[in-house]
């Protein structure tokens, strides 16, 4: 049976048995919870699949939650609980990993980014409502600003890594517990309801130029921002698709190595 972690009694512990250890904070969606011992956070924490004994040499306190957007995390309660309860209560966290923005752009809210399919060739702009393609960007980058301003206020040396997910190609395909549908799928409804059902390839296009997007504006805000690192994992999950929004994983552990350059950099004792 595997090791199940307590996250904050392990979290106090190992700050106060390793003082010189990273703490890190993990908050985010279901690409940082998803499936026991399978997601990106639990490759980072224990890449060998096999705790207690081989998790890193830092203080993790993870917060993700399966289904968060963005906007969730950076408003209301949860906004008051990662300001009050832990930016506010520890002065020294180094790493925030923060995960979100898919469920926000990808996830179950597409269906108002999408025209009505035309049956002719149009450019690929056309096929979405851009306005509202616009501004939901302008949203999320809006509420990115948030967490960077928020982190410059209460922790002003913690470093953001984040990323900017990959392009689904496994749609149709839902959550599954052994054989049972638990969830899902998220997106290929929405297509079929805007008359894009049975164009998997114009599907697959329309999400690689949304996903693109997105990244841009995580690359722009790395630019801008020391403190801020985009991680692009594009093209690393490739058919390594659990379901169809979530990296199997194989592919979850691609994506932590991807996560793994810049954090060593940083702290070269950590991984």
């Amino acid at each position: 049976m595997p090791y199940m972690r307590n996250y904050r009694g392990d979290f106090h512990r190992a700050r106060q048995d390793h003082p010189d250890w990273p703490s890190v904070i993990s908050e985010g969606d279901s690409w940082f919870s998803y499936e026991l011992r399978g997601n990106i956070v639990d490759r980072l924490d224990d890449p060998t699949d096999s705790a207690p004994n081989n998790q890193q040499r830092w203080a993790l306190l993870r917060l993700e939650q399966s289904g968060d957007e963005i906007v969730e995390i950076l408003s209301g309660g949860q906004r008051a609980y990662l300001r009050e309860k832990v930016f506010e209560t520890f002065d020294d966290i180094d790493v925030l990993l923060f995960s979100a923005g898919g469920n926000d752009i990808i996830g179950p809210d597409i269906l108002p980014l999408l025209r009505p399919y035309e049956d002719r060739d149009l450019p690929i702009e056309d096929r979405f409502e851009m306005a509202a393609v616009d501004r939901r960007l302008g949203m999320i980058e809006g509420l990115y600003r948030e967490l960077i301003d928020l982190c410059a206020a209460t922790q002003p040396t913690l470093e953001i890594y984040t990323h900017g997910y990959d392009y689904p190609t496994n749609l149709g395909e839902p959550a599954r517990l052994v054989k049972f549908r638990v969830a899902g799928p998220w997106i290929l409804p929405h297509f079929e309801t805007r008359g894009y059902g049975g164009k998997p390839e114009l599907q697959r296009e329309m999400l690689r130029y949304l996903v693109d997007r997105f990244n841009t504006v995580l690359a722009d805000l790395d630019a801008e921002h020391a403190a801020f690192h985009h991680v692009d994992v594009r093209g690393v999950v490739g058919d390594h698709w659990a379901d169809e929004i979530h990296p199997n994983r194989t592919a979850a552990k691609r994506i932590a190595e991807r996560f793994h350059t810049p954090l060593k950099a940083k702290f070269p004792g950590l991984l």
